[in-house]
C-alpha cells in the first residue's frame, strides 16, 4: 500500500486542488495525510477551499487524513472534539469527518492502515504569535500539552509518527535543526522559547512512541534523517516537509518499506 503524505497547504487553494489531483491520477494512492496548516476554517473562503478539496478527493477516491497544524480554528476544532458524539466511551476525542473524504485526526489518536499501526500528533506553537490577533487568527489551544502527549504514548509504539511539528535536534533533519538553533527570521526570545517548547514535547512523545518513520511540516523545510531513539533496537527515518509552492511538499510512503517508492 501507497500513501500519499502532504505538508503545509496554508490555505492555498489551487496547491492543494492540483497535489491531489496528481496523487489521484497515479491509482495507487487511496489514501493521503496532511501533516498540518491546512487551515481549517480560516478565513472568508474557507468552506469553498473545503469544498474544493472534497471535489478532488470525491474524483479520485481519495481519503483525505488531516492532522491539524498550528494555523486552523482551534476554536472551532475545540468545540467540535467537546461534543459528545465526537468523543469515545471515555471521553477522549474521535476522528471526525468533516466532508465524505476529509477526517481531522484529534491528538493522540491510532489507527492501523496497510499493516502498519500510526498515531497522530497536531498542534505546534506559532512563532508570528505577536504578528495575530487571538481569535481571529491565533487560538492558545494550538499548543501541545502535557495530557497530550500522555494520551499520545499510552498506547505504546507505532510504526508511523505524523506530526505537525518536529521533535527537536538532534531527533530531527539537518535543515530543521539549522533555524531551530540559528533563529534565521529573528523571532524574540519569547517565541523561541514557546517554539523550544513546543519542540520538547514533540520529543517526549516521539522517544515514548519509538516509531520506525516520523513526518511532519510546520518548519517549510524538506529534509530526511535518520537516527537510532534511546531505548530503541531499530532505526527511525525523520522526514520533514517543505509548504505549498514547493515540490518537496509531497512524498509518497510505501507501507510496506517505509520508504518513499519515487
Amino acid at each position: 500500500m501507497i500513501i500519499g503524505l502532504v505538508g503545509d497547504l496554508e490555505g492555498d487553494r489551487e496547491w492543494a486542488v492540483a497535489r491531489l489531483r496528481e496523487l489521484g491520477e497515479r491509482g495507487d494512492v487511496e489514501v493521503v495525510c496532511q501533516l498540518g496548516d491546512l487551515r481549517f476554517g480560516m478565513g472568508p473562503r474557507s468552506e469553498d477551499y473545503l469544498a474544493a478539496i472534497e471535489a478532488v478527493c470525491t474524483e479520485h477516491d481519495l481519503r483525505l487524513l488531516c492532522v491539524n497544524g498550528n494555523h486552523e480554528d482551534w476554536a472551532r476544532l475545540d468545540a467540535m472534539w467537546a461534543d459528545p458524539a465526537h468523543q469515545d466511551g471515555d471521553g477522549r476525542p474521535r476522528s471526525i469527518e468533516v466532508t465524505d473524504h476529509v477526517t481531522l485526526l484529534p491528538r493522540g489518536h491510532r489507527w492501523e492502515m496497510g499493516g502498519r499501526s500510526f498515531v497522530a500528533l497536531g498542534g505546534a506553537p506559532s512563532v508570528n504569535r505577536l504578528r495575530l490577533t487571538e481569535g481571529v487568527d491565533w487560538w492558545p489551544t494550538e499548543v501541545i500539552t502535557d495530557e497530550h502527549v500522555a494520551a499520545t504514548i499510552a498506547g505504546g509504539p507505532a510504526d508511523v509518527v505524523l506530526l505537525h511539528d518536529s521533535p527537536a535536534p538532534p531527533w530531527c533533519t539537518a535543515p530543521v535543526r539549522e533555524i531551530a538553533e540559528g533563529n534565521p527570521n529573528d523571532w524574540p526570545e519569547v517565541i523561541l522559547a514557546e517554539a523550544d517548547e513546543g519542540m520538547a514535547q514533540v520529543t517526549r512523545a516521539v522517544l515514548g512512541v519509538r516509531p520506525r518513520l516520523v513526518a511532519h511540516g510546520h518548519f517549510h523545510v524538506a529534509g530526511e534523517a535518520v537516527v537510532r531513539l534511546p531505548g530503541a533496537d531499530h532505526d527511525t527515518t525523520i522526514w520533514s516537509l517543505a509548504a505549498n509552492g514547493d515540490p518537496r511538499n509531497v512524498r509518497l510512503l510505501d507501507l510496506s518499506t517505509l520508504t518513499d517508492p519515487a
